[in-house]
């Protein structure tokens, strides 16, 4: 119950920091070992293996990649510790899966992706592939 209420605080910190200041804050981990542990931990299943994928991380404006303490507390308080987002299905890294030192390092790996998302307006096939894909409507 103590690590849901911590979590919880975190992420509403985390909120309330994004409305009042939208600065990011700095980066203490070393990207190197993020890359290992992205990659090592199946981030790049959803997150691609440079930031974008069926969930991006680049330059979306997520209030999570604020700073590490709400990075972490998101990645400690997923869905079944505390729900906040019921329709999200990424898992919980608690602290004897990813350790703080190793959180930051994630951190700083996603913080050190380029912001270099391919244009796909000149490609005509992917484009098509990709406007069909946001018409069909996925059931659970």
């Amino acid at each position: 119950m103590k690590k849901y209420v911590i979590s919880s605080v975190a992420l509403l910190l985390g909120f309330a920091a994004t409305a009042a200041n939208a600065q990011m804050g700095p980066i203490n981990g070393n990207s190197e070992a993020g890359a290992q542990l992205y990659y090592d931990h199946g981030c790049y299943g959803c997150h691609g293996f440079s930031g974008y994928g069926r969930k991006d991380l680049n330059n979306t404006g997520s209030p999570f990649l604020l700073n590490e303490e709400i990075f972490r507390g998101f990645l400690r308080a997923r869905d079944d510790v505390a729900p906040l987002l019921p329709s999200a299905n990424m898992p919980n890294y608690p602290a004897n899966s990813l350790t703080d030192a190793m959180v930051k390092d994630i951190y700083a790996y996603v913080r050190s992706m380029p912001d270099n998302r391919p244009d796909t307006a000149d490609i005509p096939t992917l484009r098509t592939i990709l406007e069909a894909a946001e018409k069909r409507q996925y059931k659970p």
